[in-house]
């Protein structure tokens, strides 16, 4: 790519926001036992419906050939192969209903088990192939609950006796919970193997097949049960137990190992109350003993990939594959804006397996070193691939529409943070970048993770005219060690708000960033950022907020994770510390807003409720400042990524058009000496 002074003379245009519509994404993979195969799914915008189809995939890797499995206008999820990679089995959705699908691989044949209304995901095969276990959502009544009395109208209620009573992309869940059911492929019955007032999930069966893991979580958050624990049972007669009964932490995906005699995991053994910034690590757990311990003593970062982008509904992908009669234990970790994929053994000693300025974001393994992964850069929104003898091979090329178009590199740097800390930062420039010139800013915020992930709407702002940089500052959620993101708990808004600020002095030092025309926006804990910065700070022309928190008092009870999240970060609970709660509040510092302010929020935003937003409108409205919000119907916290893709578009645009109007896109000369140039108004590329 140049970003020198000589264009092209054929010039490829960089990205808009309808180009969402081109995309195709890599979802979901699953290698066969035997590694003949890869199962995979592609999920792409589907234009008659506002919404997304997604459809499986073969890999045949003798040949190297693909074919695809589905058609129509459906949904596909929940791949799983059975033992003797003779069958696949998935989750199969459309306007005919849900159901459960096997595909007898060698001779074609496929069936068909509905679901009678209740979804099943979560698939995993017994050992003999006769049985398939997954989750699904599951109505309870409880026994004081009255039936319809003839005569009488039916009452329109909620009855809420759980603290976690709705879930953000679920809706209210206060009278159903997540239950573990097994599929008897021979005669299409269900049975419900869990029963009681708790969300189930991730079950496994063991090696044998006579045993089920899987984990429960409690929707009270200050017991351990909150956190999420392992609990086993015999299949079809046992009840359920905890596998470490005294176990305080949490646990996550739990994988049989060879002989059953080990269960691994991925978690930690901190106390309650709830702690989210808190890392899961690979664990090990003795079945027999039932006691677990940590494997790898010396990792110092996270299971998963934290990579903030809009490419992946689901941000996290906190797991461990096991491959039957395999010693490796499989999982990802996130590293220095990076996602990486390791394997351990069972006595800790482990190896990075694939790296690099990218990110994995889902993986299949197979016994003996084969395993099949998804990976994103910068340049790519993911691709298929297989790593086998220390080598990988790219198997797809999902978005080669790609190559018309022209997209801007991000620049990986450090700068000095607060007390001489090295922050990772990531510059992109504007397309067609030209020395001599100083551009329109815009400044990424969050407490998340930003990586080397692909991004559209990076693109898009670079393409309108933008500089765009993005800062892991104290308080990101992973890839520099435990200590660097508990280095914000109970102190939101302060350490973290100088280190972002220490790195936009840098910027501004450029010569070709107009400090005069800069702007700010991030979604979730960006958006809390954000509505903290302009409660700070004259220093942004204008700023958009997206999906914020901006009062920690009522996020407690608002949030669906608010109790937890509450406590987590500002290390109190409101009746507590009232002071310090408030303190840590971005709308306790509403006086001090000048900055002209978009408001992005989602109307069935259960993480972080509509009223947070509604505060921050209302408060800067009734002083008269520089206000707008826009209300997204009918989505929630993961508009960005997984929202209708109108609205996925529109949200662009909006952003687009509030940072043109305070900004302009032009590029100005730049000035002799670093600093900012004077402030000009509207105009156009």
């Amino acid at each position: 790519m140049n970003h020198g002074n000589n264009a092209s003379v054929n010039r490829r245009r960089g990205l808009i926001p309808e180009d969402l519509m081109k995309f195709s994404w890599l979802a979901e993979l699953a290698i066969a036992p035997d590694a003949s195969q890869i199962a995979y799914t592609v999920r792409r915008p589907h234009g008659p419906s506002n919404g997304y189809v997604s459809h499986l995939y073969l890999h045949d890797l003798p040949s190297d050939r693909a074919s695809r499995l589905t058609d129509g206008d459906c949904q596909v999820s929940s791949i799983a192969w059975s033992r003797d990679s003779s069958r696949l089995a998935y989750a199969h959705s459309d306007a005919d209903g849900d159901s459960i699908r096997v595909i007898e691989i060698d001779d074609d044949f496929e069936a068909t088990y509905a679901t009678d209304g209740i979804p099943m995901s979560g698939l995993d095969w017994s050992a003999d192939g006769s049985k398939l276990v997954g989750v699904r959502w599951t109505p309870m009544r409880a026994a004081d609950d009255r039936g319809p009395v003839p005569g009488i109208p039916k009452p329109s209620i909620k009855v809420v006796r759980r603290l976690r009573y709705k879930q953000d992309g679920v809706g209210w869940v206060h009278d159903k919970f997540k239950q573990i059911w097994v599929l008897e492929l021979e005669t299409g019955d269900f049975a419900q193997v869990t029963h009681s007032e708790c969300d189930y999930s991730e079950p496994s069966w063991s090696n044998n097949g006579a045993r089920l893991a899987f984990i429960g979580m409690a929707r009270e958050q200050n017991t351990p049960l909150g956190y999420g624990q392992i609990l086993t049972c015999d299949y079809p007669s046992g009840e359920p137990e905890l596998l470490i009964p005294d176990w305080q932490g949490t646990a996550a995906s739990p994988v049989w190992g060879a002989g059953d005699r080990y269960i691994a995991f991925a978690g930690h053994n901190k106390p309650p109350p709830v702690n989210r910034r808190n890392f899961w690590q690979p664990h090990l757990a003795d079945v027999a003993a039932r006691n677990a311990w940590k494997l790898g003593a010396d990792i110092d970062e996270e299971v998963g990939n934290y990579s903030v982008a809009d490419q992946r509904v689901s941000l996290s992908n906190v797991t461990m594959k096991w491959a039957p009669g395999d010693e490796w234990i499989y999982f990802l970790l996130t590293e220095q804006g990076a996602a990486n994929l390791f394997r351990i053994n069972t006595d800790g000693e482990y190896e990075r397996l694939v790296s690099g300025d990218s990110i994995t974001f889902e993986y299949s393994p197979a016994v003996g070193g084969i395993t099949a992964f998804g990976q994103a850069n910068p340049a790519n929104p993911g691709d298929l691939y297989i790593w086998r003898s220390g080598e990988s091979k790219k198997l797809t090329n999902l978005n080669p529409w790609l190559r018309d178009h022209e997209l801007s590199t991000p620049e990986s740097y450090w700068y000095d943070g607060v007390d001489g800390a090295k922050v990772h930062a990531w510059l992109i420039k504007p397309i067609n970048f030209e020395a001599g010139k100083a551009y329109p800013h815009i400044q990424y915020v969050h407490c998340s993770m930003f990586g080397w992930d692909f991004n559209h709407e990076f693109q898009v702002y670079a393409n309108a005219g933008y500089t765009v940089a993005y800062f892991n500052q104290r308080g990101t959620t992973a890839g520099y060690g435990q200590a660097w993101t508990k280095a914000s708990e109970g102190d939101q808004g302060g350490a973290e708000y100088d280190e972002i600020m220490l790195g936009v002095d840098e910027l501004v030092a450029r010569p070709y960033i107009d400090g005069a025309r800069m702007g700010v926006t991030g979604g979730s804990c960006g958006g809390f950022m954000t509505n903290w910065v302009v409660g700070h700070t004259d220093r942004f022309a204008a700023a958009v907020t997206q999906r914020s928190i901006v009062n920690q008092i009522s996020f407690f009870g608002t949030s669906d994770i608010g109790p937890e999240c509450t406590g987590g970060e500002t290390r109190t609970d409101p009746w507590l510390d009232l002071a310090s709660s408030w303190a840590q509040s971005p709308v306790a510092y509403i006086d001090n807003v000048n900055t002209p302010l978009l408001i992005i929020h989602s109307d069935e935003d259960h993480r972080c409720a509509l009223e947070q937003a509604e505060q921050m409108f209302a408060a800067l409205r009734w002083r008269g400042k520089p206000v707008e919000l826009v209300i997204f119907e009918g989505e929630d916290h993961g508009l960005s990524r997984g929202g209708r893709p109108g609205n996925r578009i529109e949200r662009h645009h909006r952003i687009l058009g509030w940072f043109r109007k305070h900004l302009g896109t032009y590029a100005v000369a730049a000035n002799p000496t670093p600093g900012p140039s004077p402030k000009l108004q509207g105009g156009e590329v």
